[in-house]
C-alpha cells in the first residue's frame, strides 16, 4: 500500500503523465498468454492484498508519514512541500484506490505502470462521443455581390490572457534562488539571487502590480472589443492549496481584470490550478463531497454579467459553458480538468466526464444548424502530456466533425507560444489541414519566460476568421523599481512567418519551413520563451516541434526527425 501511495505522490510532484500510446510499450517486454506482463499478475495480488488490509486496518496516517519521507527522499522535495502535497490528496487518493481496487485491481496497475494498460486499447481511447451526421442541406445560389473592402479599424481586437498565477505574496527583496519549487516569497538580507521589483524570471510567479501595470498598459495602448482568460490564475505553490485562498484570489483577479475593461465582455476559462487540490476536478459519479462546486459557482459570479439564457446551469455541473457573442459567434468554454492525467477521479471512469463531451458536440451542432461559427476556449491542449489520450482522440474527432464550424480555438497552460494544427486524418500529416489551436504566451515569469499577452485581429464580417495575432512581452531585466516595464511588440505571425492569411494550410506550411530551417526555429523558439537566451535544451526543443502538430499523443507521427 506504501509503494502504491509513493507512486502517485511521485507521479503528481513530477507532473507525470499516463499516455497510453503505442510507441510507449517496450517492444522487448515479454507477455503471457493473456497479453500482460508476468510482473502485472504480481502488481495485480498486491493491490488486492492492500485494499483487504484497508478494509480492517486503517492505517491512513501511517501511510502518509510513509509517502512524505520517501517523497523527501527520491523527489527531492522540501518536507513543506512533500507534507503539503500528501495531506492535499489524501482523501481523494483513498477515496480512489479504494473504489478502484475493489471493482477492478488490474486497473490500477495499468495506471501505474504502463506495460499492463489493456493491450486491446492501448491508447485508452475506447470510450467514442457520438457525432451526428452533417445536416444535409439545399443548394441556393445567390448572385454574387462585391462587399466593400474594409479597413483594418473595423475589424475586431480580441485580447487573450493565459497562465497569470498571480502571487499575492511576493516578496520584494526576496531569494529567487531557494530550494523550494517557487521562490520570491520569503524576505531575506543577502539573498543569493535578489528577486526584481516588478518580477523574476526563473521559479518564481509574478506579482499583482505587475500585471496591474500591464494591464494599465494595454488599456491605454489597445482596443480591446474582447477579453479572453484562459485559466491558471492561482499561484504555483500547489503544496498550500486551500478553498478559502482560491476564492480570495479569484474576487482580487476578477476585480483587476474587471476595473481595467469595465464594458468590455470578458470571458473566463478554467485551468488546472484552479483546483483544491491541484488538478482535482471531481465528476458527479463520485461522492458529493468531492464536487468543486463552490469553484462553479464562483466561476458563474465572474462570468455571469456576459453570459447568455442557459449558460449558468452547464457552468455549475461541469465547470463549461456555452454564451452567445454576438450575432452569428458563440463562445464554448471547456473545462479541460476532465483531461488531466492526475485528477484521479477519472480513473473510475474516463468516460465522457459529467457528459462534457457529448454536452460540445450537442452546442457545436446547433450552432451548425444555425449557420454560427464558435470560437472555443480552454485551458490545456489536447495533445499536451497532461491530457488523457481518451479525451484528445474524441476532441480531435469533433474539431475534424466540425470544422466548418469552429473559427478558432484558444489554449494556454504550457506558458509558451505555440499552435498546433489540425488535419482530416489525424493519422496522416499529408491530409488536408482543418483547424488551428493557439496556445498563447502566459503572463507569469514561471519558469523562465518573459510576461506576455497577446491581441487577435478578427475579421467579423468572413466568418470571424484571425486576420492576424501580435505578441507583446516586457523585459523584466531592464526594469527596476524607479523603472516601469516596458511592454512591447514581440512579433506578428503574418510578418514574422510570411504569411497570406492565418488559414490551417498557411500554419502547416510554416511548419514544413521550420522543420527545413535551423535558422528559423531558433526564431520560433525565441518567440516561444520571449527570451534572447531560451532556457530550452535538444528535449525541450524537439518537443516544440512536435507541438506543432500534436492535437492528440502520437510522436511516432507528429515529431519531426531533425
Amino acid at each position: 500500500m506504501k509503494v502504491i501511495y509513493l507512486i502517485f505522490s511521485i507521479f503528481i510532484l513530477s507532473e507525470g503523465t499516463v499516455l497510453r500510446t503505442k510507441e510507449n510499450f517496450s517492444k522487448k517486454v515479454r507477455y503471457d498468454k493473456y497479453g500482460f506482463q508476468p510482473l502485472c499478475a504480481s502488481c495485480t495480488g498486491l493491490i488486492t492484498v492492500a485494499s483487504f488490509i484497508l478494509k480492517f486496518d486503517v492505517s491512513e496516517p501511517v501511510v502518509l508519514e510513509f509517502a512524505t519521507i520517501i517523497c523527501k527522499l527520491f523527489a527531492k522535495q522540501p518536507w513543506a512541500v512533500c507534507d503539503g502535497i500528501s495531506s492535499q490528496f489524501r482523501d481523494e487518493f483513498f477515496y480512489v484506490f479504494r473504489r478502484l481496487a475493489n471493482e477492478s485491481p488490474s486497473q490500477i496497475c495499468g495506471i501505474i505502470l504502463p506495460d499492463c494498460a489493456d493491450p486491446t486499447d492501448p491508447s485508452e481511447s475506447g470510450w467514442k462521443v457520438a457525432l451526428p451526421p452533417k445536416p444535409k442541406r439545399k443548394r441556393v445560389f445567390k448572385k454574387k455581390e462585391k462587399k466593400p473592402k474594409m479597413s483594418a479599424s473595423q475589424n475586431l481586437n480580441v485580447l487573450q490572457l493565459t497562465d497569470l498565477h498571480v502571487d499575492f505574496e511576493y516578496k520584494y527583496p526576496s531569494e529567487a534562488n531557494c530550494d523550494d519549487p517557487v521562490c520570491c516569497r520569503q524576505s531575506v538580507a543577502e539573498p543569493k539571487k535578489a528577486s526584481g521589483y516588478w518580477g523574476s524570471v526563473g521559479k518564481c510567479d509574478i506579482p499583482f502590480w505587475t500585471v496591474e501595470n500591464m494591464l494599465s498598459h494595454i488599456n491605454k495602448t489597445h482596443m480591446i472589443d474582447m477579453v479572453l482568460m484562459t485559466g491558471d490564475y492561482i499561484n504555483h505553490v500547489d503544496w498550500e492549496y486551500s478553498i478559502e485562498e482560491h476564492l480570495s484570489v479569484l474576487r482580487k483577479l476578477h476585480r483587476l481584470v474587471q476595473n481595467s475593461f469595465p464594458t468590455t465582455p470578458i470571458y473566463w476559462a478554467l485551468g488546472n490550478h484552479e483546483g483544491v487540490p491541484v488538478n482535482s476536478f471531481a465528476p458527479h459519479n463520485v461522492d458529493e463531497r468531492f464536487w468543486p462546486t463552490w469553484l462553479y459557482k464562483e466561476f458563474l459570479a465572474m462570468s455571469h454579467p456576459w453570459l447568455t439564457e442557459g449558460a449558468d446551469e452547464s457552468l455549475l455541473k461541469r465547470g463549461s459553458y456555452a454564451t452567445q457573442i454576438m450575432d452569428g459567434l458563440k463562445l464554448v468554454s471547456l473545462n479541460t480538468g476532465f483531461c488531466e492525467v492526475t485528477n484521479f477521479f477519472l480513473y473510475l471512469n474516463q468516460s465522457d466526464p459529467d457528459s462534457s463531451m457529448s454536452w460540445f458536440v450537442k452546442e457545436l451542432y446547433e450552432s451548425e444548424l444555425k449557420g454560427e461559427q464558435v470560437y472555443v476556449l480552454a485551458h490545456i491542449p489536447p495533445g499536451d502530456s497532461e491530457c488523457l489520450e481518451g479525451w484528445a482522440f474524441n476532441y480531435y474527432r469533433v474539431i475534424q466533425r466540425f470544422e466548418s464550424t469552429i473559427a478558432a480555438q484558444f489554449f494556454g497552460h504550457d506558458h509558451l507560444d505555440y499552435f498546433t494544427v489540425f488535419y482530416e486524418d489525424m493519422h496522416n500529416v499529408s491530409s488536408k489541414p482543418i483547424g488551428v489551436g493557439y496556445a498563447a504566451p502566459s503572463v507569469t515569469t514561471f519558469e523562465y519566460q518573459n510576461p506576455a499577452y497577446r491581441v487577435y485581429e478578427v475579421d467579423p464580417y468572413n466568418k470571424f476568421k484571425i486576420v492576424d495575432y501580435t505578441s507583446y512581452s516586457a523585459d523584466l531585466e531592464k526594469a527596476t523599481e524607479d523603472k516601469a516595464p516596458v511592454w512591447e511588440k514581440l512579433y506578428s505571425a503574418r510578418e514574422a512567418y510570411a504569411m497570406d492569411d492565418l488559414s490551417p494550410v498557411s500554419w502547416n506550411t510554416v511548419i514544413q519551413k521550420l522543420f527545413k530551417n535551423e535558422k528559423k526555429r531558433e526564431q520560433f523558439y525565441k518567440y516561444a520563451f520571449r527570451n534572447s537566451s531560451p532556457q530550452c535544451d535538444v528535449t525541450c526543443r524537439q518537443q516544440l516541434m512536435c507541438n506543432l502538430r500534436m492535437g492528440h499523443h502520437n510522436s511516432t507521427l507528429y515529431c519531426p526527425n531533425l
